[in-house]
């Protein structure tokens, strides 16, 4: 019976660390989601590669050729049409990820679809 306690507390704690680190806002700064590296740029595009880099990706500036936010969603697209999606909890935190995106690849076509 016991051990049953354990497994419930330590499944109450990952369920909260999950929360802390998918919503927490300091994980959306738009600096952290979006660093630049000269040519290239390491996009966090998933909570946990704020934690660890092997889960985000790194691209070429010239890789985006349009840049999109939809709601809570900031879209990257190539010329080909794939493309990569920034998820943030809220429209507030996905719009600084936005407006860095414009700064990061200046000339990629800008889209604002209101949802």
């Amino acid at each position: 019976m016991q051990l049953m306690y354990w497994v419930i507390l330590f499944c109450f704690i990952v369920s909260a660390a999950s929360l802390y680190f998918s919503f927490g806002s300091k994980f959306y700064d738009p600096e952290k989601v979006l660093i630049d590296m000269d040519d290239q740029v390491f996009i966090s595009h998933l909570p946990k590669a704020r934690l660890h880099k092997k889960y985000g990706k790194t691209i070429p500036k010239s890789f985006v050729t349009k840049i999109q936010l939809a709601g809570n969603y900031v879209t990257l697209f190539n010329h080909s049409g794939n493309a990569i999606d920034i998820w943030a909890p809220k429209d507030k935190l996905a719009k600084p990820i936005f407006e860095q995106a414009k700064k990061i690849f200046k000339n990629a076509e800008t889209v604002e679809v209101d949802c």
